[in-house]
C-alpha cells in the first residue's frame, strides 16, 4: 500500500462516504443490473404487456424503473398470465364448546377442536418479459417470472386480503424484481470491520482493539491507524480486511478488492464475509465500467 493510496482513501472518507455505525462503515455505491446487456443500455422504457392484468403490470413496472428523459434504446414488453383457484376442504379449529351457565357470551369453561368447512385460494401469476435493443431490433434478454400466493380461511372468517389486493402485491413484487434485472441502482449499505485478533502479539492486539473502538466514532482516523499498523504487522487478515473496507468506503474499488483477496489468502480457510465483500466490490467495479462504456458512446438524439 502506498502513501498516495492512504491519502486518497482518507480524502474519500472525509468527503462523506465513511459515516460509522457501531464498528462499521456506511457507504453508498452504484450496483449494476443483474443482466449485463441491460446495464449497458442508457434508457429502457415499458411497452405493452398482454393479459388481463397487463395494464396494471405496465404501470407498476414503469413506476419501478422510471421514465427516461432521453430517447429509448431498450424496450420491455411481454405478457401477464393470472390464474385463481378456490377449493373447499375440511379443516378444524380450537373453539369454545362449553360456557359457564350455558351462556355463549359468558366465560368459556371448555375448548376443543371442531371440524369446520374451509376454503383454500391459490393465485398463480406469471410475467413473461423480454428486452429488445432498439439499435438493431434484437432481443437481448427474456425470462418468465412466476409468483404464487396461497391463503386459507374457515367458516366465520375472511381472507386477510382480497384477490385483487393479492394480485396487486404480486405485480408490484415482480416489477421490482425485473427492475433489478434491467436497471442499475444506488444503494446505501454498511460493512462491519473485522475484530478478530488471532495471531497478533499482545501489545499490537490491544492497539488493534482500540482502533476498532475508534472506528465507532471516527472512521477516518481508524483507517489511518490501520494503514500504519499494516506496516508493522503485514499480512494479518483482520488488518487487510479492514483496509479493504476503508478503500471501498473511499470508492477505491480496485484497492479494496486487492485487500479483500489478500485477507482471504492470509486465512487458512475460506471466509464467507471476505468472499462476499470481494464479490460486492466486483459488482461495484462492473457498474463503474459500464458507466464509462456508456459515456464513450455517442449521445442519444433528443
Amino acid at each position: 500500500m502506498t502513501r498516495k493510496w492512504i491519502a486518497l482513501a482518507i480524502a474519500g472518507l472525509c468527503a462523506g462516504s465513511g459515516a460509522a455505525w457501531a464498528e462499521s462503515a456506511q457507504m453508498r455505491g452504484k450496483f449494476p443490473a443483474n443482466v449485463r446487456e441491460a446495464d449497458l443500455l442508457d434508457n429502457v422504457v415499458v411497452d405493452r404487456f398482454n393479459g388481463r392484468d397487463g395494464r396494471q403490470f405496465e404501470a407498476a413496472l414503469e413506476q419501478a424503473i422510471g421514465v427516461p428523459a432521453g430517447r429509448p434504446d431498450g424496450v420491455l414488453s411481454g405478457g401477464v398470465t393470472t390464474g385463481v383457484e378456490e377449493s373447499k376442504y375440511q379443516g378444524n379449529e380450537e373453539r369454545c364448546v362449553e360456557w359457564k351457565d350455558g351462556k355463549q357470551d359468558g366465560t368459556c369453561t371448555k375448548r376443543a377442536k371442531v371440524d369446520l368447512p374451509c376454503i383454500r385460494r391459490v393465485i398463480n401469476l406469471t410475467v413473461s418479459v423480454r428486452l429488445l435493443r432498439v439499435a438493431d431490433n434484437m432481443p437481448v434478454w427474456s425470462d418468465n417470472k412466476p409468483s404464487r400466493d396461497e391463503t386459507s380461511w374457515c367458516q366465520g372468517k375472511a381472507p386477510w386480503r382480497t384477490t385483487e389486493e393479492a394480485v396487486s402485491a404480486m405485480i408490484t413484487d415482480l416489477a421490482q424484481k425485473i427492475r433489478l434485472d434491467v436497471r442499475p441502482r444506488w444503494e446505501t449499505y454498511k460493512v462491519r470491520f473485522r475484530e478478530d485478533r488471532d495471531g497478533m502479539p499482545k501489545d499490537i492486539g490491544s492497539e488493534f482493539k482500540e482502533i476498532v473502538k475508534l472506528s465507532n466514532r471516527d472512521v477516518t482516523s481508524a483507517c489511518r491507524q490501520w494503514a500504519e499498523l499494516n506496516g508493522r504487522l503485514p499480512n494479518h487478515p483482520s488488518v487487510l480486511y479492514n483496509l479493504g473496507v476503508c478503500a471501498e468506503a473511499a470508492g477505491s474499488y480496485a484497492d479494496a478488492q486487492g485487500f479483500y483477496r489478500s485477507a482471504q489468502a492470509a486465512l487458512p480457510k475460506r471466509s464467507s464475509d471476505m468472499a462476499d465483500s470481494a464479490d460486492r466490490v466486483a459488482r461495484l467495479m462492473m457498474a463503474r465500467a459500464d458507466d464509462q462504456e456508456r459515456a464513450r458512446r455517442p449521445s442519444n438524439p433528443r
